[in-house]
């Protein structure tokens, strides 16, 4: 199967980036308002959706494990995070949310969605939905 003429692949790779690179620069906005980097916020973000073992939030993360425990500190020391034994092997660490930094996380979930909508709302209805089945179709996610 050829693929799409070379200029309109180079013409959406740069208007790819552009708009990943407009959605990075807000969400760090958003973030630094509750004292947090994009990282911090992702970290209570994977722990929120169940990613409870450090070695996963690096995986996740794509950062090295030394990385990780510098972030799980910062987090610890603002309240947000706590390290607990494994029940299932005492060697290891599960990491919980603490109601803190439940509140925290949900008020960066609100703040990225208002952001995030604001970019949303210069398309049209049918624009969103068309916009919506794109990723869809090049992420291949399916209806989530």
């Amino acid at each position: 199967m050829k693929g799409p003429p070379l200029p309109l692949v180079e013409e959406l790779s740069r208007l790819g980036y552009a708009l990943m690179r407009l959605l990075l620069t807000r969400a760090k906005e958003v973030f630094a308002q509750e004292g947090l980097s994009l990282l911090q916020a992702e970290v209570l973000r994977l722990v929120k959706e169940g990613v409870s073992a450090p070695s996963r939030l690096a995986e996740h993360l794509e950062v090295q494990p030394s990385q990780v425990s510098h972030l799980l500190v910062s987090l610890e020391e603002a309240g947000l995070l706590g390290r607990h034994p494994d029940p299932e092997d005492r060697r290891r660490v599960l990491l919980r949310l603490t109601e803190k930094g439940e509140a925290v996380e949900r008020r960066l979930q609100e703040a990225w969605l208002r952001a995030y909508g604001q970019h949303l709302a210069r398309l049209e209805a049918g624009e969103l939905l068309l916009f919506r089945d794109l990723l869809r179709k090049l992420t291949g996610v399916e209806r989530g």
